[in-house]
């Protein structure tokens, strides 16, 4: 059956087979072969104070499925090649609510983790659900989605779209005051399929094998050996870094004429090549891949762009931060050809990257979701509407940096593999990445190489165990 591209009607577009993108194509397949994972779900979660009407919020789910074909469509493969298939609204996607009137906080948390963590049967189920965790006083309402849909800032849209059809409902309106979607993420699948039909995409290619040629994947010291199989399996710390420290990051990046991304990207690979001895590596950067004109639009826009470190015995924090901020800027001038493509080329038999390392800004959110990235409370329609945190998309790399920029100063997500690494360690290596992120803010030029990867305390009882000391042996 033949694939169609965008210009469809809504209602010609029904179980009509649409093409997926190179990206979406990768995470379709990752999903065939481990059905049963959640490694590519999405999750945002509020607390809602009262508790919402059901009735109502699924009204505003139903509305959002409409907007946002996207969550309304099934992933399946028709002769042999992957494809969407839009259903009509109200096929997919509808709000479930689940009453639990007595729970506890940890045992709704105990949901929660247990609905983010449920895997998605793309074919059948599509990749969307709204959930509705009801007690006696409040609410927590769920919103999880498969990578393959959406990306960080489609979830804020989601959110967004979400509590303003709730509040237009709430208050006797017929339906959201929504604009049309210029475009779709149809439009985006056709225009890339342009770009790898063009010789500006044959250049982009070449950029990217020259890029990771004679390089290899960053990794650390692991805790445990590396599995045949991963199980994808992985948990998350999540600190915010001390307001000082947030001031100084920013003032320092202004005065070199760097971002605040190049700067705390620099430290990170820094550490890396102190810790794991690596002189040259790649890692990836998940950039996005979204145009102004689809700024409203739910979708997958998202490709990982390789980023190489180098060091030497003089490399300053300086050079790294200098560095990263170049390769940054040639990645996003390329940022359009995609990363499975540039995987299948390579002349390597591993993976191009095993650490990932990004920077979300909320200020991208607009007026109002922004604040809510942070924590703060919004009101819709008379309910004191607080969004949650909620750990996710864990396990897909050995380790994966977030960094968070709002309001307020930086917050910092580490995500690791559990199947490599204890806590303690993932602990120790964000202790460490703040002490070198201290270090670039404080002392850009310093030598990398003099940066001490222990403090006094820890010398001391190193000394101590070397001497047998307290706690060393005799």
């Amino acid at each position: 059956m033949e694939l169609h591209h965008g210009g469809l009607t809504a209602e010609a577009v029904l179980d009509t087979p649409l093409p997926l993108s190179v990206g979406q194509e990768g995470l379709w397949l990752l999903q065939r072969l481990a059905p049963d994972s959640a490694t590519y779900n999405l999750a945002g979660g509020a607390r809602m104070t009262p508790a919402p009407d059901p009735e109502i919020l699924g009204r505003a789910v139903r509305a959002l499925t409409d907007r946002h074909p996207m969550l309304r469509s099934r992933y399946t493969e028709t002769d042999g090649q992957p494809c969407r298939v839009v259903q009509a609204v109200g096929v997919l996607g509808e709000l479930t609510v689940r009453d639990i009137p007595d729970a506890t906080d940890e045992e709704l948390d105990k949901l929660v983790t247990a609905e983010v963590r449920r895997p998605f049967r793309l074919d059948t189920e599509g990749p969307f659900r709204a959930v509705l965790l009801r007690r006696r006083d409040d609410a927590v309402a769920l919103v999880v989605t498969h990578h393959i849909a959406t990306d960080a800032f489609s979830q804020w849209l989601l959110w967004r779209d979400l509590l303003q059809a709730y509040e237009a409902f709430a208050t006797g309106e017929d339906r959201p005051a929504w604009e049309p979607l210029p475009v779709s993420y149809d439009d985006f699948v056709e225009r890339e399929q342009v770009l790898l039909d063009s010789s500006r995409g044959k250049r982009q290619a070449e950029f990217w094998q020259e890029e990771a040629a004679g390089s290899q994947a960053a990794e650390l010291p692991t805790d445990r050996p590396r599995p045949a199989v991963s199980s994808q399996a992985g948990a998350s710390l999540l600190r915010r870094l001390p307001d000082r420290l947030s001031d100084k990051v920013l003032r320092t990046a202004a005065r070199r004429g760097v971002s605040p991304f190049a700067l705390t990207l620099g430290a990170f690979q820094a550490l890396l090549h102190r810790w794991g001895g690596q002189s040259d590596f790649l890692l990836a950067c998940p950039a996005s891949t979204r145009r102004s004109s689809a700024a409203e639009v739910v979708g997958y826009f998202v490709n990982p762009v390789l980023i190489r470190g180098r060091f030497d015995r003089v490399t300053t924090l300086a050079d790294a931060m200098d560095r990263a901020a170049d390769r940054v800027r040639q990645a996003t001038a390329r940022v359009s050809y995609p990363y499975p493509l540039v995987a299948r080329d390579a002349a390597t038999a591993g993976p191009l990257y095993r650490i990932s390392v990004t920077m979300v800004a909320t200020d991208r959110f607009g007026p109002g979701m922004g604040g809510a990235a942070s924590g703060e409370p919004m009101i819709v329609a008379g309910i004191e509407t607080t969004y949650l945190e909620i750990p996710h998309l864990e396990g897909q790399c050995d380790l994966s940096l977030e960094i968070t920029r709002d309001v307020y100063g930086l917050t910092v997500a580490l995500r690791y593999d559990t199947d490599l690494f204890e806590r303690a360690t993932a602990e120790r290596l964000f202790d460490l990445f703040v002490r070198f992120v201290e270090a670039a803010a404080d002392d850009p030029d310093q030598r990398v190489s003099r940066i001490p990867l222990t403090d006094d305390a820890e010398r001391r009882a190193l000394l101590a165990l070397g001497s047998g000391g307290p706690g060393g042996t005799p």
